[in-house]
């Protein structure tokens, strides 16, 4: 109550006037319906016939329906007293009816009837929804309703129309066995939204080569976060890339960050997509699909999801997949499904020349570092359950560099540089911290490796796709969902009762990290490096 009587204190300080209320009482002695109406008018106008029944036909369902509720149910379950009833400052100019006030008839209508017409007509969010706040906050203005029930009216009106929305666009039951077949066999523009993580987005390459060999002809986009986008550098398969910051946006909202999303925004509707391939399955991703007017956007099933919500936003779904089937080819299985018919499992990924001569600079600059097999040693994590200890790490370091005769190399990744002082204060053999200092600097260092050792992150997956033998520690996620493919890998792993949870926070005491030892990962590197290790061995 406290919020809602200040936002009146400030109104009848800051706002209120003559010309204000004339203004405020015309508008909302027009009721609830008949500004509806005029918008609907208006908007048959100006667009097409096919559109504009079931338009219609949703808008009027989608209002009264949402009027009805609120009406009916909601405001006699909250039985709120108007405020004109219950402070005394407000003096209102108009009557003031003895129903209740929560949530808002006038403003659910109004948000419903915005949100349908968005819904269908994209270029018409910003108009509809500023006039639908405007004619609600008459109610404000007035006194006739608290804020919260504005608030509350406005929730109610967007969920209602939503729903509506996706109710009227359900495909026919005997229309959706052939909803994934029906559409653009040859596409001209397509756009895959793959933002982050590093992780996920090399699991994503294999679907844009796929791509590519199969419309050799499309103009093929790629949506990707800043801290990615070196993973896609000049490669061949691509003819954009969009590059986003979207965590920054949300980090830092200011008026760069808005004008930074309008024109990124403005470019996705001017590319005119004829196909999004939603791949990360998160709510944003969604919108983002949503937002490009794209007429065909596929994304996977609400089970597959990252998030469930995000299945909203596309018009076609692929059928279940589940976390038995691997990444790579839950991927795969999108891009087939829009009717590739090549498929590949190859990582094009390009090295600037400027990023491997540093590291050949580097590495010149101490020969015995190469000087024997070289291996690399990653503690860095995306989520702390799936961390193993440094001391653990130490141990491992000490016992490949004295037992199997490597050269050991501490590598990692932006703000990890304290962890990886105090894993190289722990370490008693001699061994090297990473060079490297950006993602194309790594990736020619990742070549140079007999092997690289870590958990289930992102450079473990960078290191595969580039060749590189490893071994993979995991713990709270499923190897079999995203383990490293093609090549000379190995998993150490530890099935518990729990196992596979991909929870972000234990609530135990992340047994399943905890029981892996370093017996277990020293054992699954020796396999690997045997061969090298007895090559080097004979050779001296």
């Amino acid at each position: 109550m406290g919020f809602d009587t200040a936002v009146f204190y400030w109104i009848e300080e800051h706002m209120q006037s003559p010309t204000l209320d004339h203004w405020a009482i015309r508008l909302m002695l027009i009721k609830a319906y008949l500004l509806p109406v005029v918008v609907l008018a208006g908007a048959l106008v100006l667009i097409s016939k096919k559109q504009n029944w079931r338009f219609l036909l949703v808008a009027v369902v989608a209002v009264a329906i949402s009027d009805s509720v609120c009406h009916h149910l909601l405001k006699p379950w909250f039985a709120r007293i108007r405020p004109c009833h219950v402070l005394d400052f407000l003096n209102p100019i108009v009557q003031c009816t003895q129903s209740y006030s929560f949530p808002s008839n006038m403003a659910a209508n109004l948000f419903t009837l915005a949100t349908v017409t968005a819904c269908f007509f994209r270029k018409m969010i910003l108009p509809v929804f500023l006039l639908a706040f405007i004619a609600s906050f008459t109610r404000i203005y007035l006194g006739v309703h608290y804020p919260t029930d504005v608030l509350g009216g406005a929730i109610c009106g967007i969920i209602f129309g939503v729903l509506a929305y996706k109710f009227s666009s359900l495909p026919a039951p005997h229309e959706a066995s052939n909803l994934l077949q029906s559409n653009m066999p040859d596409p001209q523009k397509i756009l895959i939204i793959k933002l982050s993580s590093l992780g996920d987005v090399i699991h994503s390459l294999p679907s844009l080569r796929t791509l590519r060999k199969s419309f050799p002809d499309a103009h093929i986009a790629w949506m990707v976060e800043e801290k990615c986008k070196d993973l896609l550098f000049d490669n061949p398969d691509l003819d954009e890339l969009i590059v986003v910051r979207i965590r920054h946006w949300r980090q830092n909202w200011n008026l760069q960050s808005w004008q930074e999303f309008s024109a990124c925004l403005r470019q996705l509707r001017r590319a005119h997509f004829d196909v999004v391939l939603d791949l990360q399955g998160l709510i944003k991703t969604g919108v983002i699909a949503f937002l490009s007017g794209a007429p065909l956007r596929i994304g996977f099933h609400t089970d597959d999801c990252r998030e469930r919500w995000n299945t909203w936003f596309s018009n076609q779904k692929v059928p279940y997949i589940g976390k038995q089937v691997h990444v790579i080819d839950k991927n795969l299985r999108m891009v087939k499904a829009m009717g590739a018919n090549v498929e590949t499992k190859e990582f094009p990924l390009v090295i600037p020349a400027a990023a491997e001569a540093k590291i050949q600079a580097d590495l010149e600059a101490q020969p015995e570092m190469t000087a024997r097999p070289l291996v690399a040693i990653h503690q860095g994590v995306g989520f702390e359950t799936k961390r193993w200890e440094l001391a653990r790490f130490a141990q491992l370091g000490d016992r490949l560099a004295s037992e199997l005769g490597c050269n050991v190399i501490l590598s990692y990744g932006p703000g990890e540089e304290e962890r990886i002082e105090t894993l190289s204060a722990m370490m008693k053999h001699q061994h090297w911290i990473s060079p490297a200092q950006s993602m194309h600097q790594s990736m020619a260092l990742y070549k140079r490796l007999s092997l690289f050792v870590g958990c289930d992150t992102g450079p473990l997956h960078l290191s595969a796709c580039l060749g590189i033998p490893t071994v993979a520690i995991f713990g709270p996620t499923d190897p079999e969902y995203s383990r490293p493919q093609q090549g000379n890998h190995e998993v150490v792993v530890k099935i518990l009762h729990c196992s596979f949870c991909h929870k972000r926070k234990c609530p135990t005491q992340n047994e399943c990290m905890d029981q892996v030892t370093v017996a277990d990962v020293f054992g699954a590197a020796q396999r690997i490096l045997s061969p090298v290790t007895s090559q080097v061995s004979g050779g001296q």
